[in-house]
């Protein structure tokens, strides 16, 4: 067996970006896509249906499954030194599967199969250890990205709980996960930390979030609930730190940390197709889709309207009537935003924080167009059936900082759902409870601050338990713990 390291030292590929395909529905499409034009690495069951260059394949079922193509399919297998079996780390090495299964026998003779270290089991020797929380994509990419590869394009890496139609036949997920919508949170990661440039061949849905670090996991909830309720595909990109040049006068300086990151989102979508902004502050509950085909109709940007306050804004002069650009659908092709223009232009006394923020005052107002439904940004209200988004815009009682929002229980919902989801980490809530970001009830701690021994007591034992909830899922993913569930029924 090949290990990583020396395998990328000596494996010729030529200059061409690469092409991940995976089992989902936009594999589907891959005829109408010149493939020929990249390196290909198949997911998993991918190759038993075409010829690709490399294989990555993470579980020893879907070897045996694909064992009678490997050869014909693949000019190199890449797995775990300790692959998984049954959707679980296993603890036996690769070698010893090689001497049974005849597929891996032969690719093992004849130099193509590649071993490396996976994250999710005990390491061998000092080869490095590749990225993978949940899914094969996630390893394959950081695989990649070890290779120096820094263009990358995917099809069939799609999310949601669908196959194409040859995989239609597979059993559903069985690690636990509820779709496949928690590998874009690694994967986002991962092409950060190796500067990849990645893309879909078919391009997602794109959603840009305006966001700081006290509002991420608000923003991981929203995700949760746009892909919850999607027909389609989803990139979702948060705006997190984007560097903005800061306007000279106090007055005109971001009420928030991302208040200007809105105006980055065409040149960060490469001046093409549309987008849609949103704030952080926002949980959806229904198709994003309908939102984002509507039709520009030649506006530049589509926004809601609302002229009377919600009742939660009855006696503050905060509220800002008629139209709301906390919700946008902008057609990034025709803006030509550029940021130190727009930040030069409230230096200039051209406009002022207002006329920017809430008027939109750098495009042309007969260039907005504000008949986006307005269920699609309800402010601080919730109507069943009807609402697609609503828009948490009272600061102080927004639902993950205290108990007063009368819609709480709308959001902690989407909270626990999100936790299970994978979207949203243990490690994120860990932090900003620490941070005081997120409130102290919604894992069951008491308040900062109240009094007692007792109390003390109790928050030290909930900050352990917090930990140890943390590790569970690492805890069941090492190979003695495994052998263990498994010896008692416990899988």
């Amino acid at each position: 067996m090949l290990e990583l390291r020396n395998w990328i030292a000596s494996a010729r590929f030529d200059q061409r970006p690469w092409l991940v395909l995976g089992k989902g529905p936009t594999f589907n499409r891959r005829d109408e896509f010149p493939v020929d034009d990249f390196n290909l690495l198949g997911l998993n069951n991918v190759v038993a249906e075409m010829r690709v260059d490399v294989a990555h394949i993470i579980d020893i079922d879907v070897v045996l499954a694909c064992a009678a193509a490997l050869s014909d399919n693949c000019g190199y297998l890449l797995m775990p030194r300790r692959p998984h079996v049954r959707f679980l780390p296993g603890d036996r090495l690769l070698d010893e599967f090689v001497n049974e299964i005849p597929a891996l026998r032969k690719l093992d003779r004849d130099g193509r199969l590649v071993w490396y270290n996976a994250r999710t089991s005990a390491p061998v020797g000092s080869s490095p250890v590749v990225r993978v929380r949940s899914f094969s994509s996630e390893a394959a990419i950081d695989i990649l990205g070890k290779m120096g590869v820094r263009k990358v394009r995917s099809l069939g890496v799609d999310g949601g709980t669908g196959y194409a139609r040859a995989f239609e036949g597979l059993p559903p997920l069985g690690n636990g996960l509820p779709s496949f919508d928690a590998q874009f949170r690694e994967i986002e990661d991962i092409v950060l930390d190796h500067g990849i440039d990645y893309d879909p061949l078919v391009e997602p849905m794109r959603v840009f979030v305006g966001t700081d670090q006290t509002q991420m996991v608000a923003t991981r909830v929203l995700e949760y609930t746009i892909r919850k309720h999607t027909s389609r595909p989803v990139r979702l990109i948060p705006m997190l730190n984007i560097p903005t040049p800061i306007p000279k006068d106090p007055v005109n300086r971001g009420r928030t940390g991302f208040s200007f990151s809105r105006f980055h989102i065409p040149q960060l979508a490469g001046r093409r197709g549309r987008a849609v902004y949103l704030d952080a502050d926002m949980q959806v509950f229904g198709d994003l889709a309908e939102l984002y085909d509507l039709p520009f109709d030649d506006k530049l940007v589509l926004c809601t309207r609302q002229d009377e306050p919600p009742e939660a804004w009855r006696d503050s002069d905060w509220f800002h009537p008629g139209r709301q650009m906390s919700v946008m659908l902008l057609d990034c092709e025709r803006l030509d935003w550029d940021i130190d223009r727009i930040i030069g232009g409230l230096d200039a006394g051209a406009y002022d924080y207002a006329d920017l923020l809430f008027n939109l005052s750098i495009v042309d107002p007969d260039d907005i167009g504000d008949h986006v439904p307005p269920h699609w940004n309800h402010l601080e209200h919730y109507e069943p059936a009807e609402t697609r988004l609503l828009h948490y815009t009272v600061v102080p009682t927004q639902p993950w900082k205290n108990d007063r929002n009368p819609l709480r229980e709308l959001w902690e919902s989407a909270f626990e759902e999100a936790k299970g989801s994978g979207i949203l980490y243990p490690s994120d809530v860990r932090r900003a409870l620490r941070a005081s970001y997120l409130k102290r009830s919604i894992v069951g701690l008491p308040p900062v601050g109240r009094p007692g021994k007792a109390v003390g007591r109790l928050a030290a034992m909930a900050e352990t338990k917090l930990r140890q909830v943390d590790r569970r899922s690492e805890l069941l993913r090492h190979p003695a713990v495994a052998r263990a569930r498994s010896r008692f029924g416990l899988l």
